[in-house]
């Protein structure tokens, strides 16, 4: 799916895996713009080998003033 804007969105506590995934087989292409991700088990933006989808932008700090959790890639 090419062309995915992600806006003004929060995603908090994705205790079973990453706030955004893109996994092996995804293809396309998504922006992020003012999306906070905070708690996730694996990492707020994963993208998995051999997958052909693109994430820009990133998530927003959250008022802490830091993005945490780092997780797998």
């Amino acid at each position: 799916m090419p062309g995915v804007v992600i806006d003004n969105v929060k995603i908090d506590k994705s205790n079973n895996g990453a706030g955004i995934l893109a996994m092996s087989g995804a293809r396309g292409s998504a922006t992020l713009s003012n999306a906070t991700i905070t708690n996730s088990a694996d990492g707020h933006v994963v993208t998995q080998p051999g997958s052909g989808f693109v994430i820009t932008g990133g998530p927003a700090a959250p008022a802490s003033g830091k993005v945490t959790g780092g997780g797998r890639r």
